[in-house]
């Protein structure tokens, strides 16, 4: 899926990939994830993920938290995504997101 956005948010510091699309929609970058995580071999339910959704349970957020054994991962999400050139702390987590 196309990204609308890619931000540093504060005051709680994370590097946030906003899309611009739908709840329902957003899953397609669920999947995105999921397969780049197959590539290069990491078991994405593991630890690395949170998944947030709104008040219907739809999903609506998906965090990647920055940990030794998800670096791999962020870099290639990053890289999937366009936004490798970013300077992105290494203290902050990932979140990807409908707009």
């Amino acid at each position: 899926m196309e990204k609308k956005s890619a931000e540093i948010v504060s005051p709680a510091p994370y590097f946030k990939i906003a899309f611009g699309c739908g709840n329902r929609a957003f899953y397609t970058v669920k999947g995105e994830l999921y397969d780049i995580a197959e590539e290069i071999g990491i078991e994405i339910q593991d630890g690395y993920i949170t998944e947030k959704c709104d008040y219907e349970g739809d999903l609506e957020e998906i965090i990647i938290y920055r940990q030794e054994r998800a670096e791999l991962l962020i870099d290639k999400v990053l890289e999937f995504y366009g936004v490798n050139d970013w300077e992105m702390p290494e203290d902050m987590d990932l979140v990807l997101s409908i707009y």
